[in-house]
């Protein structure tokens, strides 16, 4: 009977256990985090052990599990990961990290071991499409990728809602995005350009070029390769004068005699003031072109307020992937999700009837 250790039981790790116990029923749990009230909450699960996270307590689980899967915030997941590819077992990461996960290739070519990168809604599913339609397809001139967890509709005064990680989100405004013109990499001030995109069947939104690339800047050599983060019209404005105004600044101002970082306390205002309190929407667009061939596919997943789109979309692909891992039929070493573009149409099948719409439209008659 596998065992798989859960690290990070937040609004991702939760339900990528509940998709995952349903996938593979036979597997037990063992899950890890640093906030006691959920680890009550996973303990009241049959078939799960919980422990609190501390020095040590992962390498000694390591060595009970068959594989590790994590969904942690962007600022602790790298340290896990290294300690837990340290210990040669296999991990299914759904974390954003900015290090470069191939520095750890000959790690896991020791171990016999993989880490898959980026298992999640994009980066992640949006990988998987992009790579269908480079290797499978053969279309490599251009790839855009559009992207957004938003509200059905604006909600004031941000136009905007937090169902996940706010300090995660507020990183996509700061961090500069990575794009690839000319065959080129270059980098965006991701507040520098606005972009007006049309959904078919949904609407219009702004976009504004985001890091989500990341494993593709590698492994896609296409002429023009982008991703844009999707917002209704006016929140990115909002957004700009927010970060001109320091309020998303990483260096600590004191206030009395306490240091705090502008970023944590905004993020902490978001998380307290805008939490997702509507129907929300998960939108991946992928356009693809080459002449005059082109292939768009688009996938939408409709949450609600107990189970917002984004986290749900993110926590179906992550079960899928780490049910492949498990499986084994995964290679060794570092696995970035646009090399499982084998599995598309398996991964299609399964968001399919978990609920999500997706649409292709192609100039192609074959695929």
């Amino acid at each position: 009977m596998p065992t798989i250790l859960l690290v990070g039981y937040g609004r991702v790790g939760s339900r990528t256990m509940k998709y995952l116990r349903e996938l593979e029923p036979s597997c037990d749990f063992i899950v890890v985090d640093v906030d006691r009230e959920k680890l009550e909450e996973a303990r009241k699960i049959e078939g799960v052990e919980v422990y609190l996270y501390g020095p040590g307590v992962l390498g000694k689980l390591s060595e009970r599990a068959d594989l590790a899967v994590t969904a942690l915030p962007s600022t602790r997941a790298w340290r896990i990961i290294l300690e837990l590819t340290s210990r040669c077992i296999s991990v299914v990461d759904v974390s954003y990290s900015p290090e470069d996960p191939y520095i750890l290739g000959k790690v896991l070519e020791d171990c016999n071991s993989l880490l898959v990168v980026d298992a999640g809604f994009a980066p992640g599913y949006s990988n998987i499409v992009v790579g269908y339609v480079y290797y499978r397809i053969g279309l490599r001139d251009s790839i855009e990728i559009d992207v957004g967890g938003i509200p059905e509709n604006p909600a004031p005064p941000l136009n905007h809602a937090v169902s996940w990680s706010a300090r995660d989100l507020l990183e996509e405004y700061i961090r500069p995005a990575r794009v690839i013109e000319d065959y080129t990499v270059k980098f965006l001030d991701p507040l520098s350009v606005i972009k007006r995109i049309e959904v078919p069947g949904v609407g219009f939104f702004e976009g504004f070029p985001s890091d989500g690339l990341r494993t593709m800047l590698r492994n896609i050599k296409a002429r023009v390769l982008r991703e844009y983060t999707l917002r209704w019209p006016g929140h990115v404005y909002t957004m700009k004068i927010l970060r001109d105004l320091g309020f998303l600044d990483s260096e600590e101002v004191v206030i009395g005699d306490v240091g705090v970082k502008p970023i944590d306390f905004t993020a902490l205002i978001l998380e307290k003031k805008l939490p997702i309190k509507t129907t929300e929407l998960a939108i991946l667009q992928v356009l693809a072109g080459d002449g005059d061939k082109y292939y768009r596919e688009v996938a939408i997943l409709k949450g609600s307020p107990q189970n917002p789109a984004t986290p749900v979309f993110t926590a179906l692909v992550h079960a899928y992937t780490s049910k492949l891992a498990l499986k084994g039929g995964l290679k060794p070493g570092v696995v970035a999700p646009e090399e499982l573009y084998e599995y598309k149409e398996e991964y299609e099948k399964y968001l399919k009837r978990s609920g999500v719409l997706i649409s292709k439209e192609t100039s192609l008659t074959q695929q």
